[in-house]
């Protein structure tokens, strides 16, 4: 139903089995989507107004076209650019095991893909990575980190992170916490650790850490988040955004909003009918950061 997005998926279930998450169990084994269906989709999604595409898949970089073997991720993200009418593409999510230098080069080259890479990481201790069947190191996603921002050096990053997962430490919470401040982070979604059932940390790892040291530690990493953001945001005061415009404010009349090819979330006032604006891509100067977003006004 959003006008201005269209969600794509491209692969349906997983194959990693990381020892905290249900998907491989409720969703089944990895499928991959033919890559003429996705093309189609996307062009019927073009020919209905949506502007910006969103390539969706529990681990979206392994795609693998089954209908032409020589269509992987980053060639699919080449053929859904080229198609006429396609401003922005996004992809979520990328697991660190397959973000290849081809990938990264693909980000790099084509213009209409955000240089936005959601990099889920779960843990910065590499003891509890390998507890959570991640199949990289801190290192490793450092070096990754790295490579990135050598590469697409104006790259937003964002993360998802647990906290308090089974034997976590709080050695290896301090872990977590130099990563982030290590990274900088533009976003993290941060989650305490649940049961889920049938799941190997379920079935073979005791949930060791207490309730209460669950929310001390996230209330610490989403409060250090804060200040990374607020520190981040700061830095965009005075510049030119290019917003492409979602919403209409529910609390303020005349106010729209949107989000930067980085996926900052932009506040500005329109100067007529708010909802002629929905869809449109226009250039917005910051004038004020906070927290969670940031807020400018339109340029001509």
């Amino acid at each position: 139903a959003d006008p201005v997005k269209a969600y794509v998926t491209i692969i349906e279930g997983c194959n990693e089995y990381c020892s905290f998450c249900v998907v491989p169990y409720t969703r089944g084994h990895e499928r991959m989507r033919a890559r003429a269906d996705i093309l189609s989709e996307v062009r019927e999604a073009v020919a209905s107004g949506r502007r910006e595409i969103q390539l969706l898949g529990q681990i979206v970089n392994h795609y693998q076209a089954p209908d032409d073997p020589r269509c992987d991720f980053a060639q699919l993200l080449a053929d859904v650019h080229d198609i006429p009418g396609v401003e922005r593409l996004r992809f979520a999510s990328p697991h660190p095991r397959y973000t290849s230098a081809r990938l990264i080069e693909a980000v790099r080259d084509l213009p209409r893909v955000c240089k936005h890479v959601h990099l889920p990481v779960q843990s910065g201790s590499t003891r509890i990575l390998g507890e959570m069947r991640r199949r990289h190191t801190r290192e490793e996603y450092v070096d990754l980190v790295q490579a990135i921002r050598t590469a697409i050096p104006n790259a937003a990053l964002s993360t998802d992170i647990i906290v308090g997962f089974p034997g976590e430490t709080e050695a290896d919470f301090a872990e977590t916490m130099t990563l982030v401040e290590t990274v900088g982070y533009h976003s993290i979604f941060s989650f305490k650790y649940s049961e889920r059932p049938n799941t190997l940390a379920t079935l073979r790892m005791p949930d060791t850490v207490r309730e209460d040291e669950k929310t001390a530690r996230i209330m610490a990493l989403q409060s250090l988040q804060r200040d990374i953001q607020t520190r981040l945001h700061e830095q965009a005061i005075g510049s030119r955004q290019e917003v492409l415009i979602d919403s209409e404010s529910r609390r303020r009349d005349g106010e729209i909003s949107g989000r930067t090819a980085g996926n900052i979330v932009v506040n500005t006032t329109a100067p007529a009918d708010t909802q002629g604006w929905i869809g449109r891509t226009v250039p917005v100067r910051i004038t004020r950061a906070s927290p969670h977003s940031l807020t400018g006004e339109l340029i001509n």
